[in-house]
C-alpha cells in the first residue's frame, strides 16, 4: 500500500495547526515584551519548518526506483528524521543558552505578565497536544518515521510551553529565577527525546535486519526439495523490505525444478512479510552427501520436453530395474488432432526423452485430449435420466462414500460428470486413488456414453453438504 499521499496530507494539516500557536505567541510576546513567550513562538516556527523538511523528505522518498537508485529512495524519509532531530537539538541548545544568560543576568527577566500571556501559552499547549495525538497516531498507523519523529518534536514543545507558563507564574509571584531553571529541565528532556528518535532511526540507515534469519530459515526449510539454507540477509524500511539468501537443492534437479522451488520460497516469505518488496534467491547444488535420483528429478525434464512439443504430461510412473527406467505417463494433446498427428507428436516426445536420458529403456504414454473451455448443458429430460443412473451408482458404492456437487455437462455431444467424494482423512492416497478408479469404472458401466469423469477426493472434515 502506498502511504506517501496520506503522510503528505498529515504533514500539511500539522503545519497549518502549528502556525496557530506561532502567530498567537509572537503577537502576545511582542505586546507584553515577554522574551520567554517570544522564544517559544520562534520554537513553534521551527515546528512548521520541520513539517516543511518532512514534506521535502517525503517527496524525495516517493520517487520510484531507477537505474542509479535500484532500491528506491525510501531512506530519504529516515534521513529527514535525523534533520528534524538536529533541529530539535538546536532548539534545546538555544533554550539552555537563554536560561544560562538569564541566570547570569536576572535583570533580563522584566516581562509583563497578564491574562493574554497565559492565553497564548494555553493555546500553544492545547494545539500542540492535539498535534501530537493526531500525528503520532497517524505515524504509527502509516509506519512513517518522519511523522513519529515530528510528533516527538512537537511533544517536546508541549513541555517547552509548560515551562514558559510555569516561569510566568513564578515571575508573577516574584521568583524570576524559576523561569530559566525550568527551561534547562525542559531542554534536557528535549535532548533525551531526540536521542530516542535517533536510536529508532539509525538501524534503518545502517541496514539492520528486518526479517529474523532464524524464522526465514524455518520458512525456507518447510519447502519440499530444499536441502539447506544459508547466508540469509534482510534490510530496508518497515514498508520496503529487501532480502537475499542461498538455498541448496538436489544436484540432479533440473533448472526448471529449482526455479519452481525458488518461486515457492519467495511466495512463502511474502506470506510471512507482506512488505517484502524484493528477494534474491541464489540456488546451489547440495554436495553434502550422495543422493538417489528422485522421482521429481526424472519427471521434471519429461514434463519440460512435453511442454516444448505442445503437450501436457501427468501421472508419471517410474520403475527402475538395474539402473534403467521404464516409464508410464499420460499425455494431453489438442483434441482436434487426428490420432496419426497425435501419435507422431508422442513418438517425437518419447524419442527426445530417450536421447536426453539414455537410462530410459521404455516409455508407454496414454494419449488424451487436453482440457479446454466447453459450453452448453444437458437437456432437462436427458439430465434427469443421467442423474438417476449416476446417483444409483453412488448410492451402491461399497464404501458408502459421501458425495456432493454432482455436475453434468455436455462435451462434444457426450455427457461429462464431475463430483466430490469424501473419505476418512487417515486413508492413504494410494487407497483413495484405487477406490476412485473403481467408482469411475462403475459410473462408465452405468452410463457407457460418458465422455469424461472427474472425481475430486477430499477428507470428510473438508467435505461440504
Amino acid at each position: 500500500m502506498d502511504t506517501i499521499p496520506a503522510i503528505k496530507r498529515v504533514l500539511w494539516i500539522t503545519m497549518a495547526l502549528n502556525l496557530i500557536p506561532t502567530v498567537v505567541k509572537l503577537a502576545v510576546g511582542l505586546m507584553t515584551n515577554a522574551l520567554s513567550i517570544i522564544a517559544d513562538g520562534f520554537n513553534s516556527v521551527f515546528d512548521a519548518g520541520s513539517n516543511v523538511v518532512g514534506l521535502v523528505g517525503i517527496w524525495v522518498a516517493s520517487k520510484p526506483a531507477d537505474e542509479k537508485y535500484p532500491y528506491g529512495k525510501r531512506k530519504a524519509e529516515t534521513m529527514t528524521v535525523l534533520i528534524i532531530c538536529f533541529m530539535l537539538f538546536i532548539t534545546a541548545w538555544e533554550l539552555i543558552m537563554t536560561a544560562v544568560d538569564r541566570l547570569a543576568n536576572p535583570g533580563l527577566v522584566d516581562a509583563e505578565v497578564n491574562a493574554w500571556s497565559f492565553v497564548a501559552v494555553g493555546v500553544s499547549i492545547a494545539v500542540h497536544i492535539a498535534v501530537v495525538i493526531y500525528e503520532l497516531g497517524a505515524g504509527r498507523r502509516l509506519h512513517s518515521d518522519v511523522l513519529v519523529a515530528d510528533a516527538m518534536h512537537t511533544r517536546a514543545d508541549v513541555f517547552v510551553s509548560m515551562s514558559v507558563g510555569g516561569g510566568l507564574v513564578f515571575i508573577h509571584f516574584g521568583v524570576p529565577v524559576a523561569d530559566p531553571l525550568l527551561t534547562i529541565v525542559v531542554a534536557v528532556v528535549t535532548i533525551n527525546i531526540g536521542i530516542g528518535i535517533i536510536k529508532e532511526s539509525v538501524p534503518t540507515l545502517i541496514d539492520k535486519e528486518k526479517m529474523p534469519a532464524g524464522k526465514v530459515e524455518e520458512i525456507v526449510r518447510s519447502v519440499p526439495g530444499i536441502c539447506s539454507v544459508h547466508h540469509v540477509r534482510s534490510r530496508g524500511h518497515e514498508q520496503a523490505v529487501f532480502a537475499d539468501l542461498h538455498i541448496r537443492v538436489d544436484p540432479g534437479m533440473s533448472t526448471e525444478g529449482s526455479h519452481a522451488i525458488a518461486h515457492e520460497v519467495e511466495h512463502r516469505l511474502r506470506l510471512f512479510e507482506p512488505d517484502l518488496k524484493d528477494v534474491t534467491i541464489h540456488v546451489e547444488p547440495d554436495g553434502s552427501q550422495a543422493r538417489e535420483r528422485s522421482h521429481e528429478a526424472i519427471a521434471i525434464p519429461l514434463r519440460r520436453i512435453a511442454i516444448g512439443e505442445g503437450a501436457q504430461m501427468h501421472e508419471i510412473w517410474v520403475r527402475e530395474v538395474n539402473g534403467e527406467y521404464w516409464i508410464e505417463d499420460h499425455l494431453e494433446l489438442d483434441g482436434s488432432l487426428t490420432l496419426a498427428q497425435a501419435h507422431a507428436i508422442v513418438t517425437r516426445i518419447e524419442n527426445r526423452i530417450k536421447e536426453e536420458n539414455p537410462r530410459v529403456k521404455e516409455i508407454s504414454s496414454h494419449i488424451e485430449p487436453i482440457g479446454r473451455i466447453t459450453r452448453g448443458n444437458v437437456k432437462e429430460g436427458e439430465a434427469r435420466i443421467l442423474q438417476a443412473r449416476i446417483m444409483n451408482v453412488l448410492e451402491q458404492v461399497a464404501l458408502k462414500v459421501k458425495y456432493h456437487d454432482v455436475n453434468i455437462q455436455i462435451v462434444d455431444g457426450k455427457p461429462a460428470v464431475s463430483l466430490h467424494v469424501a473419505f476418512p482423512g487417515t486413508v492413504s492416497l494410494f487407497d483413495v486413488h484405487g477406490e476412485v478408479e473403481i467408482l469411475e469404472q462403475q459410473l462408465r458401466a452405468a452410463v457407457p456414453s460418458l465422455y469424461r469423469v472427474t472425481i475430486h477426493s477430499e477428507p470428510v472434515d473438508a467435505a461440504r453438504g
